[in-house]
């Protein structure tokens, strides 16, 4: 491939441009915070774009954004509008957490143009982002834009699940993230009101993680971040608010009651409220309080 355009060099992203570059692809990066932008492509030895224009030579883009909105418009907004030079038949690879009906009318958009997309976003936080292991889950539906797509995910993952149409991959990633939310705010609940029983924080994760409440969230993020107090996973409330948002409005507009995603959500929503986007752990200092 002749060269690949990545845009989007936050805390996911940019060790995801490294794990690219390191595998020999030449690659274009793109970061509306031109001192990270610089910082980033120093550090990995991708070219920096200056302008839209500089994407005329890209067959495929990888995108890895906040939002479903910041997808589109890094897309058609940035400059003259990146899209007006993409060659036909190039691939737009969205590995956001991003809205999946949106992801669907983004595709039709780009269809228009003459361009194919493909979802394809992520598991495995920032830890497997460096690592290249991350778990991925991509949605397509034009099998040669996948095929296209899939050596450039490879060089960041572990694992691709195939999961379907295009769009399928962002509600796959919304409802993993819903699982964990839940997860998340069952084992903080948990905590909180062992503590006030009088068990010590420590025994009980460790008695979760052999037990049958084990999950990622006991396993890897409470004794590290919520016990400890560090509260530094890399994952912003904002974030996490969000993705369980995207599967509270997936469940909304098929019509399937989901009251468990609707608590989920209400109770990260008013965490977010209270403590704005600090990292996703800090959430347990205001249920804590919330509930003395």
């Amino acid at each position: 491939m002749s060269q690949v355009g990545f845009i989007g060099l936050g805390n996911m992203g940019a060790p995801m441009l490294g794990n690219l570059t390191g595998s020999g692809v030449r690659t274009l990066a793109l970061d509306l915070d031109r001192e990270r932008m610089a910082m980033v492509a120093g550090e990995t030895g991708a070219a920096r774009a200056r302008s839209a224009a500089d994407f005329a030579e890209v067959e495929a883009i990888v995108t890895m954004l906040p939002t479903s909105e910041a997808v589109s418009s890094a897309l058609f907004d940035w400059d003259d509008g990146i899209v007006g030079h993409l060659r036909p038949g190039a691939v737009v690879i969205d590995m956001s957490s991003a809205d999946p009906t949106q992801t669907v009318r983004l595709g039709e958009r780009l269809r228009a143009r003459g361009l194919n997309m493909v979802d394809a976003p992520v598991s495995g936080a920032v830890a497997k982002a460096t690592a290249g292991t991350l778990a991925v889950m991509m949605g397509a539906d034009n099998e040669a834009a996948a095929e296209k797509a899939v050596p450039i995910v490879e060089t960041m993952s572990a694992t691709i699940f195939r999961t379907g149409a295009l769009g399928t991959g962002h509600a796959m990633k919304a409802l993993n993230n819903f699982v964990a939310g839940a997860a998340t705010t069952a084992a903080c609940e948990a905590l909180i009101a062992g503590e006030r029983f009088g068990l010590a924080p420590e025994t009980m994760v460790e008695i979760l993680n052999a037990s049958t409440g084990q999950s990622f969230v006991t396993s890897n993020v409470l004794n590290e971040h919520v016990v400890r107090r560090n509260f530094a996973s890399g994952f912003g409330l904002a974030l996490y608010a969000k993705d369980v948002r995207i599967a509270r409005s997936l469940t909304r507009a098929i019509h399937h009651p989901a009251p468990v995603c609707e608590a989920v959500s209400d109770t990260f929503d008013a965490a977010l409220a209270e403590l704005g986007n600090v990292d996703h752990t800090r959430a347990y200092e205001y249920w804590a309080e919330q509930r003395s």
